[in-house]
């Protein structure tokens, strides 16, 4: 999570393309459906609560790069990637108001550390959809946990390359400080995750957007 000022023409570049990105997604998103649909409802904003309680539990030496558990996988699968991004944008409002990040930041914080994650998630389960067969398994370990691990490792990527090209830290200060412990967070981010779409698969596989019961269990 980004937590630094910046406020140079980059800074409000990157705020333009999150107003972009969100316009879209708002004015083509079928709210009427969702508004008739108590359950999507609940988990929009349950998943709000939690993602920024992940959020707030952060841990690091670096100011600014932190690990904590991202759950945009979880969320992703669940509810979709539209969704997902306006989940994202909500909670990095609720740390600028409690003063997690500075308001400057929620734009570059939404492309970094939540955009990217969430396109990257829902690509990944996109490839295994397509290149491979149909089964509640592959989809636990792979769209689930596997693609976890690596939407954390690519978010560190992100932010360890962000921080270096704008030498905010040394790179050896990077990968010293940050990138060594990255396979501490990529476990725990597949577990967390990989044990929701378990449970949703297992009890609830209907509440999972992009999970397709007569295609999964038909296999």
């Amino acid at each position: 999570m980004l937590s630094l000022v910046d406020s140079s023409a980059s800074g409000w570049l990157y705020t333009i393309v999150a107003a972009i990105i969100l316009g879209r997604v708002v004015s083509d998103y079928s709210w009427l459906v969702f508004y008739k649909h108590r359950a999507a409802q609940h988990f929009f904003f349950g998943s709000i609560v939690v993602l920024f309680a992940f959020s707030s539990m952060s841990a690091g030496i670096l100011p600014g790069m932190n690990f904590h558990i991202l759950g945009y996988t979880a969320i992703t699968l669940m509810m979709g990637w539209r969704l997902a991004f306006v989940v994202s944008a909500l909670v990095e409002i609720l740390l600028v108001f409690t003063g997690a990040i500075h308001w400057q930041d929620v734009g570059i914080n939404f492309v970094l550390s939540a955009a990217l994650p969430i396109l990257f998630s829902y690509c990944f389960f996109q490839i295994i959809y397509w290149r491979l067969k149909h089964n509640p398994f592959i989809y636990i370990l792979l769209a689930g946990f596997v693609n976890a691990a690596l939407t954390q490792a690519l978010h560190a990527v992100v932010l360890s390359a962000w921080f270096g090209w704008h030498e905010v830290y040394a790179w050896s200060k990077i990968w010293d400080d940050y990138c060594r412990y990255l396979p501490l967070m990529m476990f725990p981010e597949g577990v967390v995750n990989g044990m929701f779409i378990t449970g949703m698969v297992v009890f609830h596989p209907r509440w999972l957007s992009t999970f397709d019961e007569d295609s999964y269990f038909s296999s």
